[in-house]
């Protein structure tokens, strides 16, 4: 209690981090930053807690740290990296855990907690269906377009080349 503490996570080719904090079954946004252009400097997005959250690079931005001070009891809990680069998606570390020495912990219950790229069940729903639909369309369309196409040979009298080539196979015998 009351110290600072330090929490490390690997950055290598990312370009963005962030920091979430898991308590009593609430994910929390700690902070936020990115590289800049060049890649050489972190630049800070969203930190509420400017006053008691630092985050911090190495000189090459392959390791960024989070710096807590005056650790309280309600820092304990959960903590998560979470880094991105091109792809939409971010990709997160092991948790880890930050217990205050001499805090007893009365009741604690497991929870599991899947983070997710911020998609709700009826997205994802209406991504798959849209997908489905697709495949629904392609698969119409392609029957459509045979019969068409099957249709129109008959018109061009497809069947009836077929039909005489029968017939002069007959003949020969």
């Amino acid at each position: 209690m009351g110290e600072n503490i330090t929490l490390n996570c690997s950055m290598r080719n990312r370009y963005e981090v962030a920091w979430y904090h898991l308590r009593s079954e609430e994910l929390v946004l700690l902070i936020s930053a990115e590289k800049d252009k060049n890649g050489r400097k972190l630049l800070i997005n969203y930190n509420p807690n400017s006053n008691r959250m630092k985050m911090t690079a190495d000189s090459w931005i392959t390791r960024v740290s989070l710096t807590i001070s005056g650790v309280t009891e309600s820092d304990s809990g959960l903590y998560f990296c979470g880094i991105k680069s091109d792809a939409p998606e971010m990709f997160f570390d092991k948790p880890i855990r930050l217990e205050i020495e001499g805090l007893f912990v009365i009741e604690e219950t497991k929870t599991e907690v899947e983070i997710t790229d911020e998609v709700t069940v009826t997205e994802r729903v209406l991504m798959f269906g849209g997908v489905g639909l697709a495949v629904f369309v392609f698969f119409l369309t392609t029957v459509i377009a045979g019969g068409i196409i099957y249709h129109r040979g008959q018109q061009k009298g497809w069947r009836a080349a077929k039909r005489a080539s029968i017939m002069s196979y007959k003949s020969a015998k």
